[in-house]
């Protein structure tokens, strides 16, 4: 019983990440209730990931105040991930995952897309990958 609740959890992680990714990019923006909301049923969901939540919290904090993102959605929904990383190990691949995804991501707008750096880049897409790539690794290990 307990696995079919994770793979619910899971399966609604990503439908929502899917809709805030069209709104993203469609629209540049969506109710800040859907970011707290998943956040609070993902948060009661995987309560006994809290540590690991809380570090993806002062990661994404920290990337936010280095201008690698720029909303608080973005800070929600890593936040939201970190809870499904289980050990410190998963949890650091993640982080890379961020970084290295995020990077890249934000160069291709900057460089192919000739977006400025301080026009307002949709990223909450790149989160979907990296969600997507995190699940991958957490099923191989």
């Amino acid at each position: 019983m307990i696995q079919f609740q994770n793979y619910l959890i899971e399966m609604f992680v990503l439908l929502f990440l899917i809709i805030l990714s069209y709104l993203d990019l469609k629209k540049k923006e969506f109710p800040a209730v859907l970011t707290s909301g998943a956040l609070f049923v993902v948060a009661l969901a995987k309560f006994q990931n809290i540590e690991f939540g809380l570090m993806a919290f002062i990661l994404a904090w920290f990337l936010m105040e280095f201008d690698f993102f720029q909303g608080v959605a973005d800070l929600k929904i890593i936040t939201i991930m970190g809870f499904f990383t289980s050990s410190l190990g998963l949890f650091m691949i993640f982080s890379m995952l961020v970084v290295i995804f995020g990077t890249t991501y934000k160069i291709l707008m900057v460089k192919v897309v000739k977006m400025k750096e301080t026009d307002e880049i949709a990223f909450v897409p790149v989160l979907l990958i990296i969600y997507i790539a995190l699940s991958i690794v957490r099923y191989l290990t």
